[in-house]
């Protein structure tokens, strides 16, 4: 059984999936500078769409999702610092 990490709420950084879906797609490569509201990936889940931006700026310090894999609610997509 797999086991996907959780955001945490009190760890500034950390973004989680904000529903259960699956990764269409991923905007932004580790290492990457990014600003905040910039697409960070695409999920979709009962045939809607739904892009997750950044709250902050700052640089994609981790990523924890690839293309297709289906996440639940707050899983880890990635850590910004």
């Amino acid at each position: 059984m797999h086991f996907h990490p959780k955001a945490l709420k009190d760890v500034k950084g950390q973004i989680g999936a904000p529903m259960p879906g699956k990764v269409l797609d991923i905007k932004v490569k580790e290492g990457s500078r990014i600003e905040k509201g910039k697409q960070l990936c695409v999920l979709s889940a009962m045939k809607m769409e739904t892009v997750v931006n950044s709250p902050m700026s700052g640089t994609v310090k981790k990523i924890y999702v690839t293309r297709d894999m289906h996440l639940e609610g707050d899983d880890l997509i990635l850590e910004i610092e």
